[in-house]
């Protein structure tokens, strides 16, 4: 590991927010006025190829973006974002670097050899003439690979995938019943493997597998950083891919937890995907704030989370394929910036994540938007889209055409509603938001769309004075998880709440 980088934040003075909170004007006339100022739609706009961020419905004059990139070389993000893409140990609190970004380095071995491991993986799945393929994993493990795969659907080009997370049994159960154990096979996802759902999952599909008088040996592969307690699970030795201790869960799918991805798309449509990260890794690197998307991105994350205390934020893709993205970014934002810890030398943390939610559109609009337009509380948008369908009736079908162009009007039509409103008819508007949009939906343009968020969280996350990369309170939820489970075993020196005890009690009287 790197030596730690000489960075620290030092405490901020909430009344320090105060000079750029007097720059944000307030309600639907100081955003329509910025909107009237000539220019604003150019000034206001940054792209990368064919992909475009226009943030000129935020409430932001570029006097406000300027005091915001002055707070950001205060916060040291510069240095952050550097120390992260060289690599470095910035994941302090559990002594680890921060390695996702290598992944998708081709001039990094790491991505070379983790590439062909996995290919190796697929070829032996392909060779047994499997149909189907079952990824077990949950959390970093399921929502990124699901949801790649699902927006990557008019590519794929092998067996189908279906991907299990809850420990519930009716999620396996009910896609098993479905499917031929011997056109079938298994990865299994967990970065220590011991996830509680996870083996539970697995030790249900393993008796699935014997009971149809297969090999488990021979129908499924582990994916894990332990190694060893994949093999004390009976996982054969060469049917483990490993991934690197520094990949935090939620940023793995580029390494061997995309191995259903890869399975969906070939190997030259996964390394497109890398291609397409790095492509804004290398942005992100290089590029002044004030033409960076992800700088940008954080900075008006900040703003409004912090700056501006609101506490939500919509994600709303108008791409089907994208319905997963959503509960992808949930964990991102909320898993990564969602805790009160500071970073060496800073005192209280300024702030926490804002809640993410969101919908694809035009289906949102039919659901909360009310609340986004006349709700008490401002909640701001992202919009996101690609402008050019893949259909399997053809791009150029005039029907398909029709309907996409109408799916992008009711995207900038909900855009401007939220901004300007409609003030005698009770619509307040001053409703802020962001466009993206690129050129069509491949793994190129998911990849760079994926890292911008990822991107976009850690600027947040340095601004906010956390660290991104850790997650304490999801680790205190197993530990508690573990110690019921003791309990409803027969341990009785584990302390309970009284309510707590009467809920267990339960499974005591059913064994």
């Amino acid at each position: 590991m790197k030596q730690t980088p000489p960075l620290k934040h030092t405490p901020l003075d909430p009344s320090s927010l105060d000079p750029i909170r007097s720059l944000i004007p307030e309600g639907r006339d100081g955003l329509a006025a910025l909107l009237e100022t000539p220019g604003r739609g150019q000034a206001m706009r940054i792209s990368l190829d064919d992909m475009v961020m226009d943030y000129s419905r935020q409430p932001v004059s570029g006097e406000a973006m300027d005091a915001l990139v002055a707070l950001a070389e205060t916060r040291q993000v510069s240095g952050w974002r550097d120390a992260m893409l060289a690599g470095e140990g910035i994941n302090h609190s559990e002594g680890r670097p921060v390695l996702h970004a290598a992944l998708r380095d081709p001039e990094q071995a790491m991505a070379r050899e983790g590439v062909d491991a996995m290919a190796a993986q697929v070829d032996y799945l392909l060779s047994l003439g499997v149909e189907d393929i079952v990824s077990i994993g949950i959390g970093g493990s399921d929502l990124g690979p699901a949801m790649a795969v699902e927006a990557l659907a008019p590519f794929h080009q092998g067996p189908e995938l279906h991907f299990i997370s809850n420990i519930d049994p009716a999620h396996l159960s009910d896609c098993l019943a479905t499917l031929n154990p011997l056109t079938t096979a298994f990865i299994v996802i967990s970065k220590t493997f011991t996830t509680m759902e996870t083996l539970a999952n697995m030790v249900m599909a393993k008796r699935w597998i014997t009971d149809a008088g297969m090999a488990v040996s021979e129908r499924m592969i582990a994916v894990t950083a332990a190694a060893d307690q994949a093999r004390q699970h009976g996982i054969d030795n060469q049917r483990i891919l490993t991934m690197n201790d520094g990949i935090g869960g939620r940023f793995s799918l580029w390494s061997a937890v995309g191995l259903g991805i890869m399975i969906a798309v070939g190997r030259e449509g996964f390394i497109d995907l890398l291609a397409g990260a790095e492509s804004m890794d290398r942005h992100f690197a290089m590029t002044p704030p004030e033409a960076n998307m992800a700088m940008t991105g954080g900075l008006l994350r900040f703003l409004h989370s912090t700056v501006l205390g609101r506490s939500t934020q919509a994600i709303i893709p108008y791409d089907q394929r994208l319905a997963r993205l959503p509960a992808w970014m949930q964990q991102l934002e909320m898993e990564s910036n969602g805790k009160p810890a500071a970073l060496p030398g800073e005192g209280a943390s300024l702030g926490t994540a804002p809640v993410i939610f969101g919908e694809v559109g035009s289906s949102a609009q039919h659901s909360f938007f009310q609340l986004l337009h006349q709700g008490p509380s401002i909640t701001p948008v992202d919009f996101l889209a690609p402008m050019n369908p893949v259909s399997f009736f053809g791009g150029d079908d005039p029907l398909v055409q029709h309907q996409h162009r109408a799916l992008l009007v009711n995207m900038l039509a909900q855009a401007d509603a939220l901004a300007l409103g409609a003030v005698s008819n009770g619509f307040p508007g001053g409703r802020p938001s962001t466009i993206f949009t690129w050129d069509e939906t491949g793994p190129f343009a998911l990849g760079r769309l994926l890292a911008l968020y990822e991107h976009i969280t850690a600027v947040h996350g340095w601004m906010l004075g956390l660290n991104s990369f850790d997650q304490p309170g999801v680790e205190l939820g197993k530990k508690l998880a573990g110690r019921y489970q003791q309990w409803i075993d027969g341990d009785d020196a584990i302390d309970l709440t009284e309510s707590s005890a009467h809920f267990l009690q339960r499974f005591r009287d059913r064994d």
